[in-house]
């Protein structure tokens, strides 16, 4: 056999190419080999700007491939480099990539243009309407290159000569705009020609200007004000010659048909008063008004380095039906985030009232948005409104907000529409899909879907907790579903913009609120050591699923200065100010006195991650090189499990405060127990289940807590009892009851589209799929498998798409014959466990495999290849 090299998958900070970059290069690659146990021997990387080597880093011996950081001279604004890698492997073979390329974005220069706004709008309280801006422009000739940078607040979409740039929705990122505020860079070089060109741009209200009445004073943000954007086109002539439009007294401005956008609210559109023609080059602007120079947002203008929303698929309903008061109601099949585009008839001046929600009145028939709409005590909640421009048919969909639904309604119409009057068009960050999970139970393979729905329903620009109630980045939801989120999607680049934000909103005394961004609310109340682990977790498993120490380096500070904070708050060791094990099980009404009633003491949990992340600073320092501080936050972790152990474990009776699974479980997984108490307190776990007829019993702390101690243990079969029982509470009464969503509450009260169960897919990934990252060699440098081939299954299968390659364990067990395939991307090494009776049984291409036994596990170490392994 020829040995064959490839070199594929060149990433610049996780993209694929970069335009707008702003922060530091790093440089990540793939290769993959015909031959077993390739290893990458050296590499040397090549950047160009044009056709000058700016830097080269000669032939490095390193088998590293991943976020090599550049290391050459100053770059310069907005400009395009090329890169490409050389590799040579263990073997003596040579591999040369394809040429990738990457731009810079404004880095420290000074904007050309100015903040401006439209004439017509003087207070953010009436500036409900859509301002509408153009400006006319001569080019001598067809541009050789043309880039804009623009930024919009709160959300902008601009044009050239009546074309959209860029396919991006609801932009620029929600960020704490008076801290940072994002640019995004749009090649609109391909829009632009020889004569009259014309840039326009409209602007919603988005996060920047978000008027409702919320318990979350959102209206009362300290960065709340008018619509307003800066924008700079760049272009380049043949010959040299580069002219710069930008923003300034010479644009026009006007009104338009979008008289009312609220993120929280909806959209208003009134057809009659479009301006066609308004973003093109023949119109007539001279009755439009003009604009004025308005104050900056207040923060730091950063480039937009993140995946960003867009629509991302559309469906039809999958039933109607009219209402009792006599409205029409599309049921999409499916709970999601969006909006909803509809064909409508009817006379001129018809006005169309489109509502969503989730959740049906008792009478089946009837839409209720009560349920979600609560807290929202201004405007109307999740509506939009649309009046016809003539009689004839019209298409219309909103751009400047979005909604979380299953459910649709059309009011207004006095005809009945057909099924095409309605679109589903599903919105959210657009996330490339990482991983995949299919097993022989149908029950399981619905939860990951219903884990899959949830997450991306909650993406958009930051982690929310839901799409339509309340829309905030709650920290602890995102922290406890971050690591099943790295499994199945490509979320890095926007945590690295999410961990931004929490710098933006950390306090001086290292305080974190419990939403980011935050409008000022959310550091009295939930921001304990549980939820704001999502700053210490999030960096953490980025780094152990992705090999990347830049993002741990990136917030070391902003951690360790969290940590001291906590400690701040401390009582010999012991914190108590979090929010506990919320959503446990319960009867009644979702409210706090009945989502807050759970058996684990709030103090237990939150001393349990006051640990937790002194422990992780501990680890990350040494990963750093910071000695010191290795052994400071190795001292106070000492310290914290001490002080737990004294006063929440009694050793003798071997009970943990609480009495519960979430108690239990969090001792073991949380590290708290010693090597001679797992055991003891494993079997207390699962006495404490079966005490309950295999029903689970804890919130969304205890959801990972027990399910990843029940898989690490090998008990996962227990767990899947757990999420199989048919009876309240368990999923699987969710599915019974049509969710095609998580839930937040078990009994099925509150949002019906939460993420914050969906760590029961990082359980399935790990403890059914079999597929587990390695601490010792973060990023699947090395890789564990697991397959669970005797929790009873015929069969499941995983793959992810790690940062070396794809990833697969497929296994089967007919009648105690098992076999597992495997794909071990090259670069990496691996080690199959699988139970001890195994141990002289397993074959691969007709050779027995050799193994040793660790405890009751048989264990098989692999070199890179695919691998089909059969039992005898």
């Amino acid at each position: 056999m020829n040995n064959k090299l490839e070199i594929y998958g060149l990433t610049v900070n996780y993209s694929n190419h970069h335009n707008g970059l702003d922060s530091a290069p790093r440089f990540s690659w793939k290769y993959k080999s015909n031959m077993r146990g390739c290893i990458q021997k050296s590499y040397r990387i090549k950047v160009r700007e044009e056709k000058v080597t700016i830097w080269d880093t000669g032939w490095n011996e390193s088998s590293k491939s991943l976020h090599i950081n550049y290391e050459g001279p100053a770059l310069r604004p907005r400009t395009r480099y090329n890169w490409a890698v050389e590799i040579k492997d263990i073997n003596g073979n040579e591999a040369v990539s394809e040429v990738s390329f990457f731009e810079t974005g404004k880095l420290d220069e000074a904007w050309a243009g100015n903040w401006i706004t439209a004439d017509f709008i003087r207070k953010p309280d009436i500036a409900m309407e859509a301002p509408y801006f153009r400006k006319k422009f001569i080019l001598t000739s067809k541009p050789v290159r043309a880039v804009l940078y623009i930024c919009g607040l709160g959300y902008c979409r601009a044009f050239v000569n009546g074309e959209k740039c860029g396919d991006d929705e609801l932009s620029t990122a929600f960020t704490r705009y008076d801290s940072t505020a994002l640019y995004m860079t749009y090649d609109v070089t391909d829009l632009l020609g020889k004569g009259e060109n014309v840039l326009a741009a409209v602007l919603g209200n988005g996060w920047y200007n978000c008027f409702a009445e919320d318990p979350w004073n959102t209206r009362q943000a300290t960065w709340r004000s008018s619509p307003k954007m800066i924008a700079e086109l760049n272009i380049e002539l043949p010959g040299g010659q580069t002219i710069v439009i930008a923003t300034d007294l010479s644009w026009k401005s006007s009104k338009g048909p979008i008289t009312y956008n609220g993120i929280r609210n909806g959209e208003f559109y009134d057809a009659r008063l479009e301006i066609p023609g308004w973003d093109d080059i023949d119109f007539n602007d001279s009755d439009w008004s003009g604009v004025y120079i308005t104050r900056p947002p207040g923060g730091l203008l950063k480039s937009f380095e993140m995946q960003p929303i867009r629509k991302t698929m559309e469906f039809k309903p999958v039933r109607k039906w009219k209402s009792p008061k006599g409205t029409w109601i599309f049921d999409t099949g499916q709970n999601a985030s969006g909006i909803a585009r509809i064909k409508v008839d009817g006379k001129k001046g018809t006005e169309v009232t489109i509502r969503y929600t989730d959740i049906l009145e008792e009478d089946g028939v009837s839409i209720n948005q009560r349920a979600i709409g609560g807290f929202i005590k201004s405007g109307e909640f999740q509506t939009d409104k649309y009046i016809k421009k003539s009689d004839e048919t019209e298409v219309w969909n909103p751009v400047f907000v979005y909604h979380g639904f299953q459910y649709i309604e059309l009011e207004g119409l006095d005809y009945e529409p057909d099924m095409d009057s309605v679109t589903a068009v599903i919105m959210n960050t657009d996330f490339k899909k990482r991983g995949s999970f299919l097993c022989s139970d149908e029950l399981l393979n619905t939860v990951q879907r219903l884990c899959w729905w949830s997450t991306i329903s909650n993406y958009h620009s930051i982690p929310t907790d839901c799409p339509h109630r309340e829309k905030n980045g709650w920290t602890g939801d995102a922290s406890i579903s971050s690591e099943q989120t790295l499994i199945n999607f490509d979320p890095m680049a926007a945590y690295y913009k999410w961990m931004d934000d929490f710098r933006d909103s950390q306090k001086p005394n290292g305080c974190v609120p419990c939403v980011v961004p935050s409008t000022g609310w959310g550091y009295g109340w939930g921001n304990g050591p549980d939820w704001s682990s999502a700053l210490t977790l999030i960096p953490w498993y980025t780094y152990l699923y992705c090999g990347d120490s830049n993002i741990l380096k990136r917030n070391y500070d902003i951690i360790k200065k969290h940590c001291d904070f906590m400690l701040t708050m401390a009582d010999g060791y012991i914190v108590n100010y979090g929010i506990g094990d919320w959503c446990p099980p319960f009867e009644g009404k979702a409210i706090s006195v009945n989502m807050s009633s759970f058996k684990a003491p709030t103090e237990l949990t939150d001393t349990a991650y006051f640990y937790n992340t002194a422990d992780i600073i501990s680890r990350i320092a040494d990963i750093l090189g910071h000695q010191d501080d290795k052994m400071k936050y190795n001292d106070l972790a000492s310290n914290i499990k001490k002080a737990f152990r004294e006063k929440f474990f009694d050793k003798n009776n071997m009970k943990v405060a609480g009495d519960c699974q979430t108690s239990t479980a969090c001792m073991i997984f949380q590290g708290l127990a010693e090597e001679d108490e797992k055991v003891p307190l494993l079997e207390l776990l699962i006495k404490q289940i079966e005490e309950l007829d295999w029903h689970l019993d804890f919130g969304i702390l205890g959801n990972k807590y027990v399910m990843h101690t029940l898989g690490d243990t090998g008990n996962g079969s227990i767990g899947f009892r757990m999420l199989a029982q048919r009876t309240f509470p368990s999923p699987k009464r969710w599915i019974d009851l049509g969710a095609t969503t998580l839930w937040e509450c078990w009994n099925g009260g509150g949002s019906h589209n939460h993420h914050m169960f969906s760590d029961l897919s990082a359980f399935m990934y790990k403890y059914v799929g079999g597929i587990s990252p390695d601490e010792g060699s973060p990023g699947f440098r090395h890789i564990n498998f697991r397959p669970a081939v005797d929790c009873g299954l015929e069969y499941a299968a995983a793959t992810h798409e790690s940062m070396y390659g794809l990833i697969v364990c497929k296994w089967t067990n007919r009648d105690g014959m098992i076999t597992i395939d495997l794909e071990i991307p090259a670069g990496t090494t691996a080690t199959l466990f699988v139970p001890e009776e195994y141990i002289e049984k397993l074959t691969e291409s007709n050779n027995l495999l050799n193994g040793t036994c660790i405890g009751n596990k048989a264990c098989f170490v692999l070199e890179s290849g695919t691998y089909s392994i059969t039992s005898i």
